[in-house]
């Protein structure tokens, strides 16, 4: 800012030149020019702080901006019917109106927008929209006024509150009908969370939350086991080791999703490969109709000689591979017979059929508890499951197995057998005592003679059982 210097001084006798009063008059000019003159900060040439704004050209203002240094005080006055009347001041710490209740902070066509206080705020009266003007708070712990200009505190409101649910029922109703009712001066309702939700909390404060182990949530991250999402959309970006995004398909995985980029890149290297040729027609082949020489060339499947997915044709003379029959089976090349009655080579069976069969013929075969048949003294074979055969270990020199008779060879008798006297532990396998032996001291009659009478009888028995 330009402040006024003096440029020079003058005595009598001096010669006075137009440059004199030139430097003279531009330091005046510089220092009252609208943008750069002097500031008036009270410094060296500036001139003076101004302790006064009020109207131009009028020596004694009517509105203005008073500094009043001796008080500490700005002081703001307006012309009220020609006289300067003081309005509002501002002071240390505060804003304030110079006469009570004499100044509105705005309009009711001119708002203020937000008010912000850090402390509190006291009014005579609070007008909320339209409303009545509230103008006491209610602070009566037995009973509320019910007056519209009079705001209830918490305490009010808490003490009637309580006052009127002692002797209130509480009637509330379920997800799957039916109603209850609670006694709320003497029952207490109690808040369970179900199947993935939570509760938290205190006797006045219950919190429901999503139990988001079980149950999955829009923000947690959580994995999904055997799930099937239907028209899944997956917003903005992919990620997860389930995603690849390798422009050369390295990886080669039948388990794992390309991105667009991936495949977009690998196609393209792959396209890029495919050498340009000089066709100059598409010929319908075998199977197809259609072609073209130039243009779009459009090929079309031969209904008559090939198969097609949406027509319905008969194959003949076909063999297929691995083939899959949705939904029913039929043509005669399929049987339904619960009695297998055609027997045929060359028919499929329907399960229906195969079942009904196979129940009837299981129902035929006798029920038992053996688990294997084995073999035992003098028998071989046996067998733990199927049909089960035994046979007689028979030596053709010292066995002789008859229609009706079981019966060892002399050759069959060893020297060990006739050595020394017969002891009972040498017969068989020794079960049979000495005494018991004895017994055939009572013996009336030829002991071979009722044998041979009564030997045909008692094998038979003896293999009836055996078996």
């Amino acid at each position: 800012m330009a402040g006024y210097t003096r440029q020079s001084s003058l005595n009598n006798g001096d010669t006075i030149t137009a440059a004199l009063f030139n430097n003279e008059y531009n330091q005046l000019l510089a220092a009252f020019n609208h943008t750069t003159g002097h500031k008036h900060d009270g410094t060296v040439a500036e001139g003076p702080v101004i302790g006064l704004i009020g109207d131009a050209g009028i020596i004694t203002p009517l509105n203005k901006i008073l500094i009043d240094s001796t008080n500490d005080l700005i002081e703001f006055s307006i012309d009220v019917s020609g006289t300067s009347t003081e309005q509002f001041r501002l002071q240390d710490g505060a804003i304030v109106p110079t006469t009570d209740n004499d100044i509105d902070l705005g309009t009711s066509s001119l708002e203020f927008k937000d008010a912000f206080f850090d402390g509190t705020v006291t009014l005579d009266g609070l007008v909320i929209g339209s409303a009545t003007s509230i103008t006491d708070v209610d602070t009566d712990l037995n009973a509320v006024s019910g007056s519209d200009d009079t705001l209830a505190s918490a305490k009010a409101i808490k003490t009637y509150v309580d006052a009127q649910v002692t002797v209130q029922d509480l009637d509330f109703s379920g997800d799957s009908g039916g109603s209850q009712t609670i006694d709320l001066d003497s029952q207490s309702l109690t808040l369970t969370g179900g199947t993935g939700i939570n509760t938290t909390g205190s006797a006045q404060t219950m919190t429901f939350a999503i139990d988001n182990t079980t149950v999955a949530t829009l923000t947690d991250t959580q994995t999904l086991a055997a799930k099937t999402l239907t028209s899944p959309v997956l917003n903005t970006s992919i990620s997860g080791s389930a995603f690849l995004d390798e422009d050369n398909m390295a990886s080669d995985s039948a388990t794992k999703i390309a991105s667009q980029q991936s495949i977009k890149a690998y196609v393209d290297a792959q396209v890029a490969t495919v050498p340009v040729g000089d066709i100059t027609a598409v010929v319908a082949g075998t199977g197809l109709s259609g072609g073209a020489t130039s243009g779009s060339a459009t090929l079309n499947i031969d209904t008559a000689t090939t198969v097609d997915v949406s027509t319905s044709q008969t194959l003949t003379n076909k063999i297929l591979t691995s083939p899959v029959l949705n939904s029913t089976i039929s043509g005669t090349s399929i049987k339904d017979e619960d009695n297998m009655s055609s027997n045929s080579a060359s028919h499929l069976a329907t399960q229906q059929s195969i079942k009904a069969y196979v129940d009837t013929q299981v129902a035929t075969v006798p029920v038992g508890d053996i688990t294997s048949v084995v073999a035992g003294d003098a028998l071989t074979g046996g067998a733990t499951s199927g049909a089960a055969t035994l046979n007689v270990a028979t030596d053709n020199s010292s066995i002789e197995i008859n229609s009706d008779a079981l019966r060892v060879k002399a050759s069959g008798i060893t020297s060990a057998m006739l050595a020394g006297s017969i002891d009972s532990t040498k017969i068989a396998n020794g079960n049979v005592s000495n005494t018991e032996f004895q017994y055939l001291d009572g013996v009336t009659s030829a002991i071979q003679t009722q044998l041979n009478t009564k030997a045909s009888a008692g094998f038979a028995v003896a293999m009836a059982i055996a078996l």
